[in-house]
């Protein structure tokens, strides 16, 4: 998908999680066309949606998914933001178990992030992966950082792509975190997990705005929990055409207690210039009660810089620096 704005950047978009389950023919030979095959099913969880020609913020979370007899999954988290010269989207997922062809996938932490930009050379883009504890059947796969990573499976069955990077033009990109093809008499299942895209079309010299207001996204984990287990979260927040924009999710892996939002109260100004404050209401192990975080965006990469902070109506605390995944600041040209 892809189209020209006027007098705006065109920016595009990010999903969190697709499955694809494709069969063959009977005869079990892969056929080149896409009428060789029939196609059982696409499961999306979590997807934004494409942003409109002329940018905006566009987000989705879930606390939990469960595909039976395919993938496990917990904080799920997407967002996307166009604005100004740029676009930027975003996608993490914790405690991730695929299962399919005879296989066990399991990962503690994955991300994607995705930016597309306008300068003065025109538009570019670039994306990057975040893997955490990547075990395959019970063994540990080392992430190398390096776009399109490739395990092939020992027994034949397939591949998994790690921080898959594509492109079809300057200023576009789509970083998946892990992309799984696995191969059975059964049939193939095509597994994309965690995955951002950003593209943009640069307007004329002169026509970018860069005024307007901000938003907070992330999604990662701190240990600074009671029990200095992980809790993991996902959050966004802003306002949006005058409404309060935005989610929370978190689990507290030591108590197992878990909080969602049901809504956003309140976005502002936190500490530092690069600290913003979320209020909001949120089921808090299925109770009703409120939430107050504070996140910031204190460089790249987030972890071990950036900091997230919650406090709850029941009087539960945790805050830290992150140990894994990422606060993004979205502000309007920076």
């Amino acid at each position: 998908m892809s189209g020209i704005a006027t007098g705006h950047c065109f920016q595009f978009a990010a999903r969190l999680l697709l499955v694809g389950v494709l069969v063959w023919p009977l005869s079990g030979v892969a056929q080149a066309d896409s009428g060789g095959t029939t196609f059982i099913g696409t499961v999306v969880l979590a997807d934004t949606g494409p942003l409109p020609a002329s940018g905006g913020s566009q987000e989705a979370s879930l606390l939990n998914a469960n595909v039976p007899g395919l993938l496990t999954a917990e904080v799920l988290h997407a967002a996307t933001v166009g604005q100004g010269d740029r676009s930027r989207s975003e996608s993490s997922v914790a405690n991730m178990t695929l299962t399919a062809a005879g296989h066990t996938l399991t990962a503690e932490f994955l991300m994607s992030r995705a930016m597309a930009v306008c300068g003065p050379g025109g538009a570019s883009a670039n994306g990057n992966s975040e893997i955490v504890g990547l075990v395959l059947d019970n063994q540990a796969i080392s992430v190398s950082g390096q776009p399109n990573q490739t395990v092939v499976l020992p027994d034949g069955t397939g591949q998994i792509v790690i921080n898959e990077q594509k492109s079809t033009r300057a200023g576009d990109i789509t970083v998946n975190a892990l992309h799984v093809t696995l191969i059975t008499p059964a049939g193939t299942t095509d597994v994309v997990i965690a995955s951002a895209h950003a593209d943009i079309t640069c307007p004329p010299p002169g026509q970018v705005s860069c005024t307007g207001g901000d938003f907070g996204t992330g999604g990662g984990w701190i240990t600074g929990t009671p029990s200095t287990a992980k809790g993991n979260f996902a959050v966004a927040g802003g306002i949006k055409q005058g409404a309060f924009w935005g989610h929370l999710h978190y689990i507290d892996h030591g108590t197992g207690m878990k909080a969602k939002g049901t809504g956003v109260t309140a976005y502002g100004p936190g500490a530092t210039p690069t600290a913003r404050h979320i209020e909001g209401t949120a089921e808090i192990d299925g109770v009703p009660g409120t939430y107050s975080i504070d996140v910031a965006d204190n460089g790249e990469p987030g972890r071990g810089s950036d900091t997230f902070s919650i406090r709850l109506s029941n009087g539960y605390t945790a805050n830290g620096t992150l140990g894994g995944g990422n606060i993004q600041l979205h502000k309007p040209c920076h």
